[in-house]
């Protein structure tokens, strides 16, 4: 009889992007909700801000932060609400803009490879980008990101 150790498993969620995949712990995830139409903010990075349970939740796309993409919401988009990370009062949740729906995964130490086919340049806002069987998907590097909202919101304020 073999004493196997079993490695754990991380509930991950991937989401589809202009450009790609977009794959994340589940317990970050506090939401998917379709948007019809955001208030404008007029800030840089943000795309714009999400009325949501009573709290306005600011909204950004990974693809305009690496400027992959437009960074303009489509009709009928999707949200991501997540909780931060880094712990900034201020900032409890964040929005991510994705495309449709949310596959679940179950990935292990040894599930993930790194992949930087095609990525020519590298993004301050990926962590790192991945392949999980045939799936290439960004890993945010999500305090980078609420330290780079975190900026524009405190400059606002002050």
């Amino acid at each position: 009889m073999k004493n196997t150790k079993e490695r754990p498993q991380i509930k991950c969620a991937v989401f589809r992007l202009q450009h790609g995949s977009l794959i994340l712990p589940r317990n970050l995830m506090a939401e998917l909700v379709t948007v019809e139409q955001l208030e404008s903010s007029g800030l840089p990075g943000i795309l714009g801000w999400l009325g949501w349970r009573e709290r306005q939740v600011p909204v950004v796309s990974l693809e305009s932060l690496c400027m992959l993409g437009d960074g303009v919401l489509q009709t009928s988009s999707n949200c991501l609400i997540l909780h931060t990370v880094s712990g900034v009062d201020e900032l409890p949740f964040l929005a991510l803009q994705v495309q449709g729906g949310l596959q679940t995964v179950e990935i292990g130490e040894d599930s993930l490879r790194d992949d930087y086919s095609g990525n020519t340049q590298r993004c301050p806002y990926v962590a790192r980008q991945v392949r999980i069987a045939q799936l290439v998907c960004f890993i945010p590097d999500l305090p980078a990101i609420e330290a780079s909202v975190a900026e524009v919101l405190q400059s606002l304020s002050a």
